[in-house]
């Protein structure tokens, strides 16, 4: 088959999507390293990090692993953390995805799932986004928030999801650069089901194309 990795702002129906894609193509789902729940618990501590420049890089490293050790994706993983030289909770879940786009293939919501699979023939990248507000009135609807929740939950989310990628994939450009990415949808614009059609379409398109040139 091939994989689906969906990099989503808050309120671009990520959560959503990314399941029913997965469902629709049969193939497994591998949710968020940063859940909003977490997101909002680390606001403070990773706000404090990003703004001490003498110490930002261990220090926001710190924050973001301590969620990534408690979000599963790390089992079967055959080389040491010495070996690999880099931060070992996303080694581990670099290793896994690499592992499951090589054994039939996943929907990846977030993770860094563009930067981890780039370049790979099978392997569908997409963005989900809007423009703030309706992203906000979004979430305000499918999560019965009210209008202040919605805002700090935008504010909090996007700013931890950010810099999860700029500290851990800090050479591979803005996470919202649109030449990571095949397919860019609005999906404050796009109905949620609109948009699961449109991204197993191309899904499916873009595998087929993949197995020809094989």
């Amino acid at each position: 088959m091939g994989t689906v990795t969906i990099a989503a702002t808050y309120g671009a129906g990520g959560s959503l999507i990314g399941p029913a894609v997965a469902k629709r193509l049969h193939l497994p789902f591998v949710d968020r390293a940063i859940p909003a729940a977490a997101a909002a618990k680390i606001h403070e501590p990773l706000v404090a990090a990003l703004a001490d420049d003498s110490v930002t890089g261990s220090a926001v490293g710190r924050v973001l692993n301590n969620v990534l050790s408690y979000t599963g994706l790390f089992a079967g993983i055959p080389r040491t953390d010495e070996e690999l030289g880099v931060e070992p909770n996303v080694a581990r879940t670099e290793l896994a995805m690499r592992k499951l786009a090589n054994g039939g293939g996943a929907v990846i919501l977030g993770r860094g799932g563009v930067f981890v699979l780039k370049d790979r023939p099978d392997v569908l990248h997409v963005r989900l986004d809007g423009g703030v507000e309706a992203r906000r009135r979004a979430a305000m609807r499918h999560e019965h928030l009210d209008y202040s929740g919605a805002a700090k939950q935008q504010q909090q989310i996007d700013g931890a999801r950010r810099a999860y990628v700029a500290h851990f994939y800090p050479r591979a450009g803005l996470w919202d650069d649109p030449r990571h990415y095949q397919l860019i949808l609005d999906t404050t614009a796009i109905s949620i089901e609109a948009s699961v059609d449109i991204i197993t379409l191309a899904a499916r398109d873009l595998f087929a194309t993949s197995r020809k040139g094989a």
